[in-house]
């Protein structure tokens, strides 16, 4: 299983979610202004398709 530890943060223009991809970890960041965070999980998943089984993990945005 995979955990995701997700952050909201304010992303330069045309970005709206970032990650980084440790052993069994994710950490994604998105933008609130720009996309959801249910988009941007599926996003993520897109992009990292073991995301799937995921732990979610909400951060308090910063």
């Amino acid at each position: 299983m995979t955990e995701v530890l997700v952050e909201e943060a304010t992303l330069d223009d045309g970005i709206v979610m970032i990650y980084k991809r440790y052993e069994v970890r994710v950490r994604m960041a998105f933008d609130r202004t720009r996309i959801s965070q249910d988009d941007a999980l599926a996003l993520l998943c897109q992009r990292i398709p073991e995301a799937g089984g995921m732990k979610v993990v909400l951060r308090a945005a910063s």
